[in-house]
C-alpha cells in the first residue's frame, strides 16, 4: 500500500490532481475538500493515498489529511457505498460535520450528498455509529474550530451551502467575527456567501 506521495503538483481540478515524483506523474482522484487546500500548480505537495483495484481498473485516491483518508476507507466498507459515493460525501461534508451527523443520527445532513437517499443515510449511520470513534484519533489534523464554529458550520450545511465555500468563509473570519453570537454569525456568513456568488 502507498501511504503518501510527495512531489510537484502538475495539475489540479476539483476531482483530479497529478503529482510528479521521480519523473512519474501520478493521476490521483480527490474530493473537493482536498482540492480546496492544494497549493499552486508547480509547487511541492504531499497527499495521503489509498489504492483500489476493480476488475482491470486500478485507481489511487488522495486526501489532504489522514482523517479524510480514514473516513473514505470507513465509508467504502459500508454496503452500497462505492468509491464515487465516498468521494462525494467527502466533497459535501467536512470530517467534523460527518462525525457529528453520525453521532447524533442526523439523516438530513447525509441526504444532502448527491446519491444518498434516506435509506442509504440510515444504513451509513447504523454501520458507522460504533466505528466513527476511530476518526477521533486524527482529530488534531482537522480544522480546530470551536464548538460554536462547528455549530455554525453544521447550520450552514443544513441550509444547503457547499462545504468548500463554508470552509473558505470560516478561514476568513476575524477574531471579532468569531465573537459574534451564533445566529448573527450565520447571517453574516450567508451574506458573504451571496456576495461572492457569481
Amino acid at each position: 500500500m502507498i501511504h503518501h506521495l510527495s512531489g510537484i503538483l502538475k495539475h489540479k481540478s476539483p476531482v483530479l490532481a497529478i503529482l510528479e515524483t521521480g519523473g512519474i506523474g501520478w493521476e490521483l482522484r480527490i474530493p473537493v475538500s482536498t482540492y480546496e487546500v492544494l497549493p499552486a500548480v508547480g509547487s511541492p505537495c504531499s497527499l495521503y493515498t489509498y489504492m483500489t483495484f476493480a476488475q482491470d481498473d486500478v485507481r489511487i485516491y488522495a486526501f489532504a489529511t489522514v482523517a479524510e483518508r480514514e473516513l473514505y476507507q470507513l465509508l467504502t466498507r459500508v454496503s452500497g457505498i462505492g468509491p464515487k459515493t465516498g468521494i462525494s460525501i467527502l466533497s459535501t461534508l467536512s470530517v467534523s460535520a460527518f462525525i457529528k451527523s453520525i453521532s447524533s443520527g442526523e439523516e438530513a445532513m447525509l441526504t444532502r450528498v448527491p446519491g444518498i437517499g434516506k435509506k442509504s443515510a440510515q444504513r451509513i449511520i447504523v454501520e458507522l455509529k460504533d466505528r466513527i470513534h476511530t476518526l477521533l484519533d486524527y482529530v488534531d489534523e482537522m480544522p480546530s474550530h470551536s464548538d460554536s464554529l462547528q455549530e455554525v458550520e453544521s447550520a450552514l450545511l443544513a441550509l444547503g451551502f457547499g462545504n468548500a465555500h463554508i470552509q473558505r468563509e470560516l478561514k476568513l473570519l476575524s477574531e471579532s467575527d468569531k465573537a459574534l453570537p451564533e445566529e448573527q454569525l450565520i447571517k453574516e456568513i450567508i451574506k458573504r456567501l451571496y456576495q461572492r456568488a457569481p
